[in-house]
């Protein structure tokens, strides 16, 4: 689990109790890591749609999608408790899929 869930309790008390609730959590965190994984992937097909091009500002469009894919990206890192304690991924979550 990343550290930057508890960087801001003071006590080590607060800390476990708040890292207890977050692991209670962790079938709905699966779930929503799973549904944002299926938007990632629908914004990848519209990203690679030719028809985006038609549209005379699609390049504000593609920069809107690549805010939204690096946010994505950012919440899926975040919620993924596998992470170990010194932030490296372990990327539990993405071989998990059926």
């Amino acid at each position: 689990m990343l550290t930057i869930w508890t960087k801001n309790l003071k006590t080590t008390e607060e800390q476990d109790n708040f890292n207890n609730q977050l692991l209670g959590a962790r079938p709905v965190l699966e779930r929503l890591y799973q549904l944002l994984e299926e938007k990632e992937a629908e914004l990848g097909r519209v990203e690679r749609s030719k028809t985006v091009y038609a549209n005379p500002n699609w390049a504000y469009l593609q920069a809107h999608q690549n805010g939204c894919a690096s946010m994505l990206s950012s919440i899926k890192e975040l919620i993924n408790l596998d992470h170990q304690r010194n932030n490296e991924p372990i990327n539990k979550y993405s071989q998990r899929q059926s």
